[in-house]
């Protein structure tokens, strides 16, 4: 695949999903992104990409490797599908899908999101907080 820029815009949504697997078309993204001639921007493969890889059994290096040699997206997703156990597809979505950071304690998660002290009905849920907070990067 392409290198891709997160220089000037977010990745994809974070409940993007390719073939039933959530989060996973934003990962591919910082992947492209941490390619030579990419430009991560402010963000970084680990967190929750990591989390994912590990629910679906890939290392981060396989990964990389995969997103670098592929034709196309729908070969990484192949690749992905290939590796990924069924249980941890679906224990993967349960989990991102209903994740609360730091127990949704909003103080503790100010330093991580410091526009959220204004934001006084913003979901706690990880998806979301990160689409908010890729919105406020790119005011």
């Amino acid at each position: 695949m392409t290198p891709l820029s997160l220089r000037n815009g977010p990745p994809r949504e974070p409940r993007a999903e390719a073939r039933g697997i959530v989060f996973l078309p934003r990962s591919i993204d910082k992947f492209r992104a941490a390619l030579p001639g990419g430009d991560l921007g402010p963000y970084g493969v680990t967190g929750l990409t990591t989390r994912m890889l590990e629910k679906l059994g890939i290392s981060e290096d396989e990964m990389m490797n995969a997103v670098g040699e592929a034709p196309s997206e729908e070969a990484v997703v192949e690749f992905v599908l290939s590796k990924a156990p069924e249980d941890g597809i679906t224990a993967w979505n349960q989990f991102i899908l209903t994740r609360v950071p730091r127990e949704g304690r909003r103080e503790e998660l100010f330093a991580d999101y410091p526009w959220l002290e204004r934001a006084t009905e913003q979901s706690l849920l990880a998806v979301d907080l990160l689409r908010e907070d890729d919105r406020h990067t790119f005011m």
